[in-house]
């Protein structure tokens, strides 16, 4: 039953606090690097962004 709960308040609390968690992570340039080269290997992110930045 404990764990249940705790389970429950850390799910919460990652959704409460997810941007603010996504903004540390995303700080750190090495992270940031990472994500864009995972999320260009996408490749409906990858059309997404080439149709906004060349739009």
């Amino acid at each position: 039953m404990k764990r249940l709960i705790m389970l429950i308040a850390g799910s919460f609390a990652l959704y409460r606090y997810r941007y603010q968690i996504v903004n540390a992570v995303l700080g750190q340039p090495q992270l940031r690097r990472f994500f864009i080269r995972l999320s260009m290997r996408i490749p409906f992110i990858r059309d997404r962004f080439v149709q906004r930045a060349f739009h």
